[in-house]
């Protein structure tokens, strides 16, 4: 949501470039990244993204599609995403029960647990940016007009904790890696990295007195535990994929053979 915005003569002339190119990559990322949730969900039977983190961003990109964005690139990057989501979705509700053998309520009701979140979400986030929106919140040079690049910034920070915390946890408790590979975290990652806290401290090193908030204390913790978890991630992933590995007989082997005849029987 600074598309447009036009810096004080003594911010960097790169601001705008450099702002607007990582914004670009990290959609880009997230984007791929999407698309690939959705072909492994479908792919193994599965999900990839947590229940709470699916039902908090599309929560989110319908609300600011539809509502709050101002910019072509914003408006067009959150639609795509909205769409993407719903091969996601489907996987979720067609697939999703088989991972919660453990907890039959909610394997019972995945379908109204999934619905009921993106309801709550939804209505968090319209309430997020209306009170943001209508008290001016972040307002500079007297205008008394809200920032809305800084809005963005804690409702997208807050989604990206919630996607890495998440995913996290689900990959301890699973124990597999269906839905889930290589190539998704390390889009994830980067347009994280890159797209979020890479663009966002950009903007605070080039226009400090705008971009403050990037460097306080909740930001600081916020994007410093998504980047953990993050990197945690990667090595529970490697544990994870590894032991699967371990189990698995090589394709072509006497074992597979047998386990092909078995099943032929």
């Amino acid at each position: 949501m600074a598309f447009g915005e036009i810096p004080p003569p003594h911010v960097s002339p790169w601001f705008t470039p450099v702002y607007e190119a990582t914004f670009h990559f990290g959609g880009l990322c997230w984007t791929l990244c999407y698309l690939l949730i959705a072909r492994e969900g479908l792919r193994t039977k599965s999900y990839g993204m947590p229940m709470l983190a699916l039902a908090n961003n599309f929560a989110w990109e319908m609300v600011y599609a539809l509502w709050v964005v101002d910019s072509p690139q914003e408006k067009t990057a959150m639609t795509i995403w909205m769409l993407i989501d719903m091969p996601i979705i489907y996987s979720t509700v067609r697939h999703g029960a088989l991972e919660w053998s453990h907890a039959p309520a909610v394997q019972r009701n995945l379908t109204a647990i999934l619905l009921g979140l993106t309801l709550l979400f939804g209505a968090a986030h319209w309430s997020w940016q209306s009170w943001w929106i209508s008290n001016g919140i972040g307002a500079r040079d007297g205008s008394g007009k809200a920032d809305l690049t800084q809005m963005a910034y804690w409702a997208v920070s807050m989604c990206q904790l919630l996607v890495s915390t998440t995913s996290l946890a689900m990959l301890a408790v699973r124990q597999h890696t269906k839905g889930a590979g290589w190539s998704i975290w390390l889009l994830r990652f980067l347009g994280t990295l890159v797209g979020l806290n890479f663009n966002y401290g950009w903007a605070w090193y080039t226009w400090p007195e705008a971009h403050g908030y990037f460097m306080s204390a909740p930001a600081i913790f916020i994007w410093g535990v998504t980047t953990l978890c993050d990197v945690l991630y990667a090595i529970a992933f490697y544990r994870v994929r590894s032991a699967e590995t371990a189990v698995s007989p090589p394709r072509g082997s006497n074992l597979s053979k047998g386990r092909s005849v078995k099943k032929k029987l």
